[in-house]
């Protein structure tokens, strides 16, 4: 039974991505920020953030770039690369050096062990006895370390995205990109819970991991962020400025990673069949996001041998700058093989783009009928789909409105107070 306030030790780890702008901002990083930033402002939570070592710099650096003015209670535990550094420490010991400075290191390299590992077990010490028991260990996307588990929190929750790497093996390799995901699928079982961030994610993880209680899972929609709105006229101009957008075309958009789920390269060449077709030179393609590197270079082979100057590719965007970018488009297209929710999608309808996007998985229930849905697989969809919105300026307009009020569904406030009502009930 829960007395006072709720105690939740937070799992810190996806917030190492806040501390440096690049594609590691990804989606995960963005739930588990947002889902921090409703926590901090619910009086009834009291919240603990916990980090390995190895992680704590970037934890901190990013808190202080969000919340400049907000005090965190955080916690560092030994993380696993301190097997890595023993390691790295052996080989020292093996390299060729005199008999008497093999032992000068190795008696210093052993006090530093000593030192190291009796701060580190009273530090442990004082972890377990101060949270020990606490109400509840909340991950945004990680498996729980053995060590947080040792607490016994009265119940674990847990964040599910997607089984990608499962469903989609030839793009995934189980290499240290995606490590984590098969800790944390080896990690399920039927004693946590779990939220997924749609239906289909959620069908997706019982039929691959049939172990977890589906009882104790709870399909949770994502938000979007507050200040992600239709922009001024001012700040599309300064943008298109800023990434070198010709302010006398424009644009249809797209944001994302350049891999292979994302369908860019389908994207792209039927934009080039479609303009070509209908010999139109007042609208060109603008690509943001960051890279996926193995898939990048075929990618840029096939754009390359197009020839043409109408495919604007400005890597990875600031993050104030997305409104902009989006209201400034005529439409966003996102028309990937699979995603766990797809949150450009919901993005582009608060800021009042109209979207093209898949049929598949869970985009469906983000987009309702706001939105053209087509096939991710089909290129006469594609060039059908863009030549609706070049032509229609009515439809255009129609679904700018209808994305607007359905992205009204989708915010924080709502993802954090759904997940403490499953919280209460579980721990009540």
């Amino acid at each position: 039974m829960i007395s006072g306030k709720i105690k939740i030790l937070f799992d810190a780890r996806p917030l190492r991505a806040g501390a440096h702008k690049n594609s590691a901002r990804s989606g995960i990083y963005f739930t588990a920020l947002n889902i921090l930033k409703q926590f901090i402002n619910n009086e009834n939570i009291k919240l603990t953030l916990f980090v390995p070592d190895y992680g704590v710099d970037d934890v901190n650096k990013a808190l202080k770039i969000e919340f400049p003015d907000k005090k965190f209670d955080i916690f560092v535990y030994e993380g696993e690369r301190y097997e890595e550094r023993k390691n790295c420490v052996k080989y020292i010991l093996t390299m060729d050096k005199c008999f008497i400075m093999q032992k000068f290191i190795k008696m210093t390299i052993n006090t530093v062990y000593f030192i190291h590992n009796i701060s580190l077990y009273v530090q442990m010490l004082f972890n377990y006895f101060k949270h020990f028991g606490s109400d509840v260990c909340f991950s945004a996307a990680n498996s729980v370390p053995e060590y947080i588990r040792s607490f016994k929190p009265e119940n674990f929750y847990t964040v599910l995205y997607d089984v990608i790497p499962l469903v989609l093996k030839g793009y995934y390799e189980r290499s240290e990109g995606n490590e984590w995901f098969f800790k944390l699928v080896k990690s399920l079982n039927s004693e946590d819970y779990y939220f997924t961030i749609s239906d289909y994610t959620k069908g997706d993880f019982l039929k691959y991991a049939p172990q977890i209680d589906s009882r104790k899972m709870q399909t949770v929609y994502l938000g979007c962020n507050i200040e992600y709105n239709v922009s001024k006229q001012e700040d599309i101009i300064k943008v298109k400025e800023k990434y070198g957008i010709p302010q006398d075309k424009k644009y249809l958009f797209s944001l994302c990673t350049i891999e292979p789920r994302k369908n860019l390269i389908r994207i792209v060449k039927t934009y080039i069949d479609f303009v070509k077709k209908h010999n139109i030179d007042d609208l060109i393609f603008v690509m943001g996001g960051g890279n996926y590197d193995a898939f990048k270079k075929e990618f840029d082979k096939i754009i390359k041998c197009e020839n043409t100057d109408k495919i604007y590719q400005i890597g990875y965007v600031d993050d104030e700058d997305l409104p902009a970018l989006y209201s400034g488009a005529e439409w966003f297209t996102f028309t990937s093989q699979y995603e766990g929710f797809g949150l450009p999608v919901l993005e582009a309808m608060k800021c009042g783009c109209p979207v093209i996007t898949s049929n598949n998985s869970s985009l469906p229930e983000v987009i309702g009928d706001a939105g053209i849905m087509i096939d991710y697989d089909s290129d006469e969809q594609h060039i059908e789909a863009y030549e609706k919105y070049y032509y229609d300026e009515n439809l255009r307009k129609e679904n700018s409105q209808k994305g607007m009020e359905r992205a009204k569904m989708f915010t924080w406030e709502k993802t954090a107070e759904k997940m403490l009502e499953v919280i209460m009930k579980n721990n009540g």
